[in-house]
């Protein structure tokens, strides 16, 4: 038996096609109703009283019923308490015949849980008759969690950003600021919207822009990295920054941390400065010894011809002038010790307008050679001060000698003056030195008073000078500051509180008495031939017996064969130092322990204070007032 052979209607025939088979009658109620059984989202049909007429399984699982149990149950007890109100106002509308779309929480019945839920309402019909409503009910827990939890990160991050204390910036791939932290607008002294959209390049100076630009090129290719530049503030101050940049997006978006380290930069120079400080006191106080001695050499012989009465007149002069600058060029080294270490001033009663005369005296000749005018305007009726008034003189001589340099090298003037002023403010007495130079770039006003700044040439500065005068000014407690004049020049300003003189507890040197029959036998232990000899002639010349020697272990030697009085002995000799040899005395001859002098050209050293502090003892500094030893010797006096 073969098979027939299936025909194709294409190839043509006499046959008469098949008639297409009859499709069942669909039942679009059975359909629709298997439609929304099957969507994932709750359906719910409530009628006019507000009860679940119907639902779909998705309807009965989020409201947490069986599907049989939940017909009938009221629609206000699967909403959460809080939303009833709400969602009836929102029904009550629908069944007014305009659909809804709102959010709200519902009940799980079963398990109690709240579930936020998206709803779509409408009316529903059946053949024109209004029924009720029918709602979509979608879960959106999950999702509004999630986006809760992005919102308070994303709110947090914000906060984060804006409570920063470093500026947090983003540019775009042109160099402009597309989104800035309110510390930005701290720093920057512009506002948010007038720094957003701005190129960053004209905020920066013109020496720092190539730099800038440049790791903004390699922000952009995706590199990380950090550089210090200076930048303009909107109220013109320069500041100095430290920026951190990295790439969220290459070649589209810089992100750049800024952080102000104007005072951070400042402190750090500062400890610079204090190391060199410290560097410079060490040195300072390595020399003070050599310097001093040479120094108490000369005044010591220049106290002992004005001792002289028939010395002539006019050479009398001449050792005044000697013993004058002795002591001045002392009292610079004190004063630089006194910068270096923070030694307190000595302060006495001072008149401030002779202290300026004094002071233009000493630069009397350089003024007048260089063809500078001196116009004194003094308050005449200024009342003596409490000060210092060799650390004020040295302070009118760097602000003096700075303006005499200042108008030298200014071409625009070919007459130059210089003008001192003095009157009272308040309760301060004011100094004014004005100077007809260049004046002082604005730039430069604030760091002049830095130590080791100066804008002269390699060579002709060490940048110490102000800043010194600054100090010594401090510690009076006053205040110096410097100004451009109106017309042209500098000014500088000094302030310092008028304090009525009082009795000092220090000593005055004057000259002592000898009495007849206070001859003393003394023993002067000095390696400076120059302190020895000057020592030993003023002593005999008061009526003493004087020894003298160079050498420690002599005077050790002398004093253990023999009975002195007194014992002037310098603390820093090479064999044996006059702390070695108070010690030796101190424990094998107590007797001459109790009658030395010591005498140094270092008060300022700390550990040698704390050492003659400890002994008790006389101290005469060098360069010294021959009347100090009449002072200090009858505490050496041996006794009955």
């Amino acid at each position: 038996m073969t098979k027939a052979r299936r025909i194709s209607p294409a190839r043509g025939t006499n046959r008469a096609p098949t008639a297409p088979a009859k499709r069942p009658r669909l039942d679009l109620l059975q359909a629709a109703a298997d439609v929304v059984a099957a969507l994932p989202d709750a359906v719910v049909v409530t009628g006019t009283d507000r009860r679940v007429l119907a639902a779909n399984d998705a309807g009965a699982e989020l409201l947490g019923w069986q599907l049989s149990e939940v017909v009938g149950q009221a629609i206000a007890d699967q909403v959460a308490a809080g939303e009833r109100a709400h969602v009836a106002s929102r029904e009550d509308r629908v069944l007014a015949g305009e659909p809804q779309r709102y959010e709200t929480k519902v009940i799980n019945h079963r398990t109690g849980e709240e579930r936020d839920v998206a709803v779509s309402s409408g009316p529903f019909r059946v053949d024109g008759e209004l029924i009720g409503t029918v709602a979509t009910l979608r879960d959106i827990t999950d999702p509004k969690r999630a986006q809760d939890t992005l919102a308070r990160s994303e709110a947090r991050y914000r906060h984060l950003v804006e409570s920063a204390s470093d500026a947090i910036v983003t540019l775009d791939a042109n160099g402009r600021f597309t989104t800035v932290n309110h510390a930005a607008e701290n720093i920057s002294g512009y506002r948010r919207d007038e720094l957003v959209g701005q190129w960053f390049a004209p905020m920066l100076p013109d020496d720092d822009l190539p730099k800038a630009l440049a790791h903004f090129q390699q922000a952009l290719a995706g590199e990380t990295g950090l550089f210090d530049s200076q930048f303009y503030r909107k109220d013109g101050e320069v500041r100095t920054i430290s920026i951190t940049y990295s790439t969220p997006q290459k070649d589209e978006e810089v992100l750049c941390l800024i952080r102000d380290v104007t005072d951070q930069k400042m402190l750090q120079e500062q400890l610079i400065q204090s190391e060199k400080m410290s560097a410079i006191g060490q040195l300072v106080s390595g020399v003070a010894h050599e310097l001093n001695n040479p120094l108490a050499g000369i005044s010591a012989f220049a106290q002992l011809l004005l001792a002289e009465k028939r010395f002539p007149p006019d050479q009398r002069t001449a050792a005044e002038t000697i013993y004058s600058e002795a002591r001045r060029a002392s009292r610079i080294v004190q004063n630089l010790l006194t910068f270096a270490r923070q030694h307190k001033a000595e302060k006495g009663p001072t008149a401030i307008n002779q202290v300026l005369d004094d002071t233009l005296e000493l630069r009397g000749y350089e003024l007048r050679v260089r063809g500078i005018d001196v116009r004194r305007e003094y308050d005449e009726s200024l009342p003596d001060t409490m000060a210092d008034a060799h650390q004020l003189q040295q302070v009118f001589l760097n602000l003096i000698t700075n303006a005499e340099q200042a108008m030298e090298k200014s071409d625009g003037h070919h007459h130059h003056r210089l003008t001192v002023r003095t009157r009272r403010a308040t309760d301060a007495v004011r100094i004014e030195i004005e100077d007809t130079g260049g004046g002082i770039p604005p730039n430069l006003v604030e760091r002049i008073f830095n130590p080791f700044f100066t804008t002269k040439p390699t060579g002709s500065g060490t940048g110490l000078g102000l800043s010194i005068s600054l100090g010594i000014v401090r510690e009076h407690e006053g205040r110096i500051w410097a100004e451009n004049a109106q017309q042209s020049g500098a000014r500088f300003i000094v302030e310092l509180p008028m304090t009525e003189p009082r009795a000092s507890g220090e000593f005055t040197a004057v000259a002592a008495v000898h009495l007849v029959g206070d001859s003393l036998r003394i023993l002067v232990v000095d390696d400076e031939a120059s302190v020895r000899v000057s020592l030993q002639r003023y002593l005999a010349g008061r009526g003493h017996e004087v020894e003298t020697t160079a050498s420690g272990q002599d005077a050790l030697a002398r004093l253990r064969g023999g009975s002195y009085d007194a014992v002037i002995v310098d603390m820093r000799m090479p064999d044996l130092s006059g702390e070695q040899l108070f010690e030796r005395l101190r424990s094998d001859d107590p007797a001459h322990a109790e009658r030395v002098i010591f005498t140094t050209g270092d008060l300022v050293n700390e550990q040698m204070r704390r050492f003659l502090d400890g002994t008790g003892r006389p101290c005469v500094a060098k360069p010294f007032e021959f009347a100090s030893f009449d002072q200090a010797l009858p505490a050496a006096r041996r006794r009955a």
